[in-house]
């Protein structure tokens, strides 16, 4: 809107571009820091997406191909995350396997039904275990949508510096005088 003094300037910062690029870095001026910042930002958040959208996808490829079989434990290890040691006594009797997240701490000895992969039975899991690890996946999906959110802040506040410098310039300012090049 203009005024007796001349046109107003360009809007400045949103509240979104305030908010959510106050706390995560400084002012960066330049167009290189901002670009920078951006890339980084979006190479992080598809990061965390691919990440989780491998996870499902294995979840999704055991649960529609895999098989049912019974399966005795022979060692429970514990450190990160429990593990288990398995022998199958059924399906592929007598392979051994490594199952990760069992649904409860089995027993050595305990005979447990698992889900394996007839492709690769060593891709196993327990059958009553959720498909997916949840807190990886809630995890995951928290950074993805903060670094989607950094990242369209970040947009944002390139196009409106954009749009500031160009307004400085004034209408005209840096065109050729015999047209647009």
């Amino acid at each position: 809107m203009a005024d007796a003094a001349g046109p107003a300037g360009p809007a400045g910062p949103s509240r979104f571009e305030r908010v959510v690029l106050g706390w995560v870095r400084g002012d960066g001026e330049t167009a290189l820091t901002a670009g920078l910042w951006l890339a980084f930002t979006a190479l992080l958040t598809s990061a965390f997406l691919f990440v989780l959208g491998w996870e499902v996808r294995d979840g999704l490829a055991l649960e529609n191909r895999g098989r049912l079989a019974e399966a005795r434990v022979v060692r429970v290890n514990e450190g990160r995350g429990v593990t288990a040691n398995i022998v199958f006594v059924s399906g592929p009797t007598g392979t051994e396997a490594l199952m990760e997240d069992p649904a409860g701490p089995p027993e050595p000895g305990e005979v447990i039904l698992v889900r394996y992969d007839p492709r690769d039975p060593g891709v196993v899991r327990d059958a009553a275990a959720p498909i997916w690890r949840w807190p990886l996946l809630l995890i995951g999906a928290v950074i993805s949508a903060s670094g989607s959110v950094v990242v369209a802040a970040e947009w944002l506040r390139f196009a409106r510096r954009l749009r500031e410098r160009r307004w400085r310039r004034g209408p005209g300012a840096g065109r050729h005088p015999g047209g647009s090049r």
